[in-house]
């Protein structure tokens, strides 16, 4: 099986390298040159809590893609994910035998790609596994995770199966859900909440939840989030979300870590936050809800890009 992680940098170095690492050929493709470069010279370097060491890996430019591919993960920058995708497309890496699984965060990436690529060959991804990225060719992975999928037509295939094998074979904890769709909306609830908070606030999560009050600052988001998710005909629970941020806390879990937003924010980075608050409140203007909370987070994270983003 060939398979490509398009959008090389932290979870696409992580994925991509663990199923390399359990034997499968791996292309990693990025528009970042000098992450590129690295690479292509150094390999990945990994640190880990307990760790560093260096996997040799074949990176590429979308420029440089001459080949098909059974399964290609789109690990970009959610803004950066249609230009990807249709490039690939446009370089023949994918086909109409190509499974295209994307596991970003946000939401909405199953309508944008099914503009693209038939639905039948869209996969849809929930990771709780978390990475950060040093710099160039630099990982930092920490904690532990596992990933949820499905293809977006709720239909199993032999591919279905194939890709599950490749994930269980690298380790990263799969399952073959029933319900992705629901589960991407409470991963979306979870990074619309720590996402932009430790952002804005410059904490990782163990700093943001020391703060007595935290719990009523995430209700805030939250009760929003699950008055649109049903309108728009998705079941949430406020408890279930609530749980599954404060379990995110301790330092063996992701307390360390700083979420992706705001390691995209504080190295001068676009963020992702018109696919998280921002797409809260465009389905609330949708079907008629106010989400000021939700709004004003967007608003704060775009101010904050202002300042950080030359």
């Amino acid at each position: 099986m060939k398979i490509a992680v398009a959008g090389a940098g932290a979870m696409g170095g992580r994925v991509g390298t663990q199923i390399q690492q359990a034997g499968y050929d791996v292309t990693f493709i990025d528009d970042w040159k000098p992450h590129v470069e690295a690479v292509q010279k150094n390999g990945f370097e990994i640190q880990t809590e307990t760790d560093t060491y260096t996997v040799d890996a074949n990176m590429i430019t979308p420029d440089d893609v001459k080949h098909s591919y059974d399964l290609v993960i789109i690990l970009t920058k959610a803004m950066h994910s249609i230009e990807m995708l249709t490039q690939l497309k446009d370089k023949g890496a994918i086909t109409k035998d190509t499974a295209v699984l994307t596991m970003m965060n946000g939401l909405g990436h199953d309508e944008r790609f099914s503009k693209v690529v038939p639905p039948e060959q869209i996969y849809l991804a929930v990771t709780m596994w978390t990475a950060g990225l040093r710099g160039p060719g630099q990982l930092l992975l920490e904690g532990t995770g596992t990933i949820d999928f499905q293809r977006i037509d709720g239909k199993e295939s032999e591919r279905t199966h194939e890709i599950n094998k490749v994930f269980e074979d690298a380790g990263l904890n799969p399952k073959v859900s029933q319900q992705v769709m629901q589960s991407v909306w409470y991963k979306a609830a979870l990074n619309c909440v720590l996402n932009p908070l430790c952002t804005i606030l410059d904490k990782n999560l163990i700093e943001f939840a020391q703060y007595k009050a935290s719990r009523e600052m995430v209700q805030l988001v939250v009760s929003e989030i699950v008055v649109v998710a049903k309108a728009k005909g998705i079941e949430l629970d406020n408890d279930t979300i609530i749980h599954k941020i404060e379990g995110a806390y301790p330092a063996d879990k992701q307390g360390l870590h700083h979420p992706s937003m705001h390691q995209d924010l504080y190295s001068g980075r676009l963020t992702e936050v018109d696919y998280l608050n921002g797409q809260i409140e465009a389905y609330g203007e949708q079907v008629g809800i106010p989400t000021p909370t939700n709004a004003m987070l967007k608003h704060l994270v775009h101010q904050l890009e202002l300042t950080h983003v030359k």
